[in-house]
């Protein structure tokens, strides 16, 4: 009988250590789960690869992942609902659970957003444009396009040092810079009644000597090119890009695309599919492509070409470096 009360009197004082303390645990339980939301993901197993034709895609939820492991969150996709990102692979993978999944691999247009995020999370077709309210637009269309296009004008102090840069102090990386860097929207076409690319209205193609010009185009990317060749002059396309990219071109004028990496040990482009070194272009057909982009010493292979869809690949850091 004793036994019997000390073991009710037992539990009864357990119950109401419990119920005392049980908020308290509670709440300290909750708050190391919420802490370690953020820290502690999901981790995986991935069980096989598959390389899939490259394809414009887009997402609005979800999470992007560094690698398949799923270890480590790099994006939360409602950041990128009006970018065009584009899916190459994809993962299937064995999570904590032991369920199978499929992951893609996507990647946007300038390569800096990137990673695994789970199929069902992925649309095809390029993103949908940010709506813009009635407010911004008609703001917007009050602008003059003098104001618009007065924002991608030179200055006299930017123009000198450029042109200092390019045939004094052989830092082509000064121009290099800023071609890449888009210049804002202005108004008017792209090319005039010959297809020869021109600049946008009330702008300006502007000298940085021995007939080299740059600019900005009405679309907001940059002009560069020879004034004695303009059927040569180049559309440069914003940002660095990846050699692994399929780079098409409908345009009917020549474009530049800029690409990241070492290519061949950091003084020539990495080859690429369909394209040739610049070295091997016959000399009648390379007057006007004046490599405004080189260094003085640099390697005129730092640039391929493909003469059927007018595009050059331009490896930034091999243009820039020393050869001989």
């Amino acid at each position: 009988m004793k036994t019997k009360k000390m073991i009710i009197a037992t539990a009864t004082l357990l119950a109401a250590v419990g119920m005392g303390s049980g908020t308290a645990i509670s709440q300290a339980g909750l708050g190391v789960d919420q802490a370690s939301a953020k820290s502690v993901r999901h981790i995986a197993t991935p069980k096989s690869y598959k390389k899939l034709a490259k394809k414009a895609v887009h997402v609005s939820k979800g999470n992007l992942y560094s690698s398949a492991k799923l270890s480590k969150i790099s994006h939360k996709a409602k950041n990128y609902r009006h970018t065009t990102f584009y899916r190459t692979k994809q993962a299937k993978v064995v999570k904590a659970n032991k369920k199978t999944a499929v992951y893609n691999y996507i990647k946007s247009s300038n390569g800096k957003t990137k990673g695994w995020i789970w199929h069902g999370y992925v649309k095809n077709g390029k993103a949908p444009k940010a709506k813009t309210s009635k407010a911004v637009a008609t703001s917007a269309k009050s602008k003059s396009s003098s104001s618009v296009s007065s924002s991608n004008k030179i200055s006299k102090s930017k123009l000198k040092s450029i042109s200092n840069a390019v045939n004094n102090t052989n830092k082509p990386s000064v121009l290099n810079n800023w071609v890449i860097k888009p210049g804002k929207k202005g108004s008017g076409a792209l090319t005039d009644s010959k297809g020869y690319l021109k600049p946008a209205k009330g702008t300006k193609l502007y000298s940085i000597g021995g007939g080299t010009v740059i600019g900005t185009l009405s679309n907001g990317h940059r002009i560069m090119g020879n004034s004695y060749h303009p059927s040569k002059y180049l559309e440069v396309m914003p940002g660095m890009h990846s050699n692994s990219e399929n780079f098409t071109n409908n345009s009917g004028h020549w474009v530049a695309y800029y690409i990241s990496g070492d290519g061949l040990k950091g003084t020539a482009a990495a080859p690429h599919k369909g394209f040739k070194y610049m070295s091997g272009m016959d000399q009648g057909l390379i007057s006007g492509f004046d490599g405004v982009w080189l260094g003085k010493n640099s390697n005129s292979d730092s640039a391929l070409y493909n003469w059927g869809s007018k595009i050059l690949l331009i490896n930034k850091k091999a243009a820039q470096a020393k050869f001989f």
